[in-house]
């Protein structure tokens, strides 16, 4: 299940807020009508520009189902259903409004019971996304494609509901066999090599099918086993959320939710259940006017002040409101304003461009492109079983003695930097090589890169001098990336880029071994530019500091100087990045 990311520091726990109560909100209170809407604008601030307001259209065929969004960030998309009873779009549509040749498509096969067969996401000419569907009654296995080629696997396995023990607890009454269900759902990505397992249960109350619980928590073979949620409806309304912990214990602690007569968010209170109401870490209250609108919003939490939000409404003659105004304690305030156009009776319903033709035509690109990933998925696992039985490398690089540096490149390895130049003044081209293993995939990513540094000797022959594992950034790691090495006047320069700013590493040839004797790393964005050159063979350092807009709640802008020398200098064999620190920065 996903979960807004918001938490809330107490003690030495993480606790989630109710952020997902208050969006919910939100959308009900924006995008939510009533009576034979044909269109619907609706105007925004633009958070980023008050004095620009963003416009949204939405256009809605006669059973309400939107059939085009007009964007207020200059793109439409236009939505088909195949079938009059269809509530989801098989068919979407996204074109750029000034130049329509920038577009893409969306298109979903189904079966006769309404299961997906194929879906994938068409962009220029190739499928960006594209998912391969298949149902047997007891598993559904999605195999995910992007970019052309295999992504991820998932599967999702029946549970036999009557061999499994229910956890005392969970189940607080009768359930009904036939529309309880339980399954395990596993997803491999083959590009990050990463692993995911869930198991998710949904009970329902005998005789009262709108009664149910549902929990959910991690498999025994991932990442906090037996970690999930517990949540309990009444009503098709979720009245509680709690944590479940080891796969057996439900927490006392999470959120309690309390509805209106007509079945409207009426509280949501967070802390322990024991303690509730009296007693809270957090709660939200909503009071709403005769048309349903929330008009008051409040919001408290252990020793922090109440914040209280107030809403003014406009509206027109079917009671849907033309104008919201979010009024703050301060007395300032927001406004969205809607405005509609509806259906007179008998009157023909909107239409976009697309068509039952172009649905077909689109579906028939979407069934053509399947060998071809099927064949890709193939290959895909005839090459991985190639690589995993490929005898391990034996020879010993340490006694290795070439005049072909390709020698020293492992099987399986591909070079990603090769820079040459004379590194211990010998009057010799060396050679200083970076690798990483071969990538089965394009989208592959490796945690490792390994730099290897050959000495040229009088016969023309390369002999390996020194192997790091350490002095060099593997694929997106902590939004540190390699930039490449460089060779100057016997210096090894290996260089990295960050998001905002880099680093440089220089490294000289001394007693036998390549030693870190220099390092410097800068960081900044709009605001402030900082940077550090530190000079480890004399230990003096250099810490610059600018606060570039002045900003006050930046420190001043600063300059200083130091020495700190090291006991001993790193050796690039041993070394790992960011294991130097120095006036706060880790080089």
């Amino acid at each position: 299940m996903k979960r807004h990311q918001a938490f809330l520091l107490v003690g030495s726990l993480t606790l989630m807020i109710f952020s997902g109560a208050l969006r919910a909100q939100a959308f009900e209170q924006e995008l939510i009508f009533h009576g034979p809407v044909k269109t619907m604008t609706m105007e925004t601030p633009d958070y980023s520009d008050e004095a620009k307001k963003l416009k949204t259209i939405w256009e809605y065929d006669q059973t309400q189902r939107k059939i085009k969004e007009i964007s207020a960030y200059n793109s439409n998309t236009e939505y088909f259903y195949p079938n009059k009873k269809d509530k989801k779009p098989l068919f979407e549509k996204w074109y750029r409004a000034s130049d329509e040749k920038e577009q893409s498509y969306r298109v979903e096969q189904q079966d006769a019971s309404g299961k997906p067969i194929l879906s994938g996401d068409l962009k220029n000419g190739n499928w960006s996304y594209y998912y391969i569907h298949e149902h047997t009654p007891t598993l559904h296995t999605t195999k995910w494609f992007t970019d052309g080629e295999i992504y991820l696997q998932k599967t999702e396995e029946m549970i036999d509901l009557g061999k499994f023990q229910i956890p005392a607890g969970f189940v607080p009454f009768n359930w009904d066999r036939k529309l309880s269900s339980g399954k395990i759902v596993k997803s491999q990505e083959y590009t990050a090599d990463r692993y995911e397992h869930d198991v998710i249960f949904e009970f329902v109350e005998k005789g009262h099918p709108k009664n149910r619980i549902t929990f959910q928590y991690n498999g025994s073979d991932v990442y906090d086993p037996g970690r999930g949620y517990w949540h309990r409806y009444e009503d098709d309304k979720k009245i509680e959320e709690r944590y479940i912990y080891n796969a057996t214990e439900i927490s006392d602690f999470g959120h309690r939710y309390v509805y209106t007569s007509f079945g409207k968010l009426k509280s949501d209170h967070y802390g322990y259940f024991s303690k509730m109401p009296d007693q809270f870490m957090q709660r939200h209250l909503y009071t709403y006017n005769e048309n349903d609108d929330c008009i008051k919003e409040t919001q408290d939490a252990e020793d922090e002040k109440t914040s209280i939000t107030n809403y003014k409404y406009t509206y027109d003659d079917h009671k849907n409101w033309t104008s919201r105004t979010s009024v703050y304690k301060d007395g300032s305030g927001r406004t969205i304003k809607r405005s509609f156009t509806y259906y007179n009776p008998g009157e023909s319903e909107l239409k976009n461009s697309l068509s039952e033709n172009t649905y077909n035509q689109y579906l028939k690109e979407l069934q053509a492109y399947r060998p071809i990933a099927e064949n890709q998925l193939k290959n895909y696992k005839v090459a991985k079983t190639k690589k995993e039985n490929t005898p391990a490398d034996k020879t010993n690089y340490r006694t290795l003695r070439s005049a072909k540096w390709r020698d020293f490149l492992p099987k399986g390895q591909q070079a990603d930097s090769i820079t040459t130049g004379d590194l211990n003044k010998d009057g010799f081209d060396d050679l200083v090589m970076v690798y990483q293993p071969e990538k089965l995939l394009k989208q592959e990513k490796s945690s490792v890169r390994t730099l290897r540094i050959l000495l040229m000797q009088n016969d023309g022959k390369y002999e390996l001098a020194a192997e790091s594992n350490g002095a060099v950034s593997g694929e997106n790691v902590n939004n540190t990336f390699f930039s490449g090495t460089e060779i100057k006047k016997g210096l090894l320069i290996i260089n990295h880029d960050y998001i905002r700013g880099g680093s440089v590493h220089k490294y000289r040839y001394q007693n036998g071994g390549f030693y870190l004797i220099g390092a410097e790393s800068r960081t900044g964005d709009s605001s402030y530019f900082s940077s550090i050159d530190y000079n480890l063979s004399t230990g003096k350092y250099i810490y610059i500091y600018e606060n570039t807009d002045d900003d006050k709640q930046q420190p001043k802008s600063s300059k200083k100087e130091g020495v700190k020398k090291p006991s001993s200098l790193p050796n690039i064999e041993t070394y790992e990045l960011n294991t130097v620190d120095i006036e706060g920065y880790s080089l």
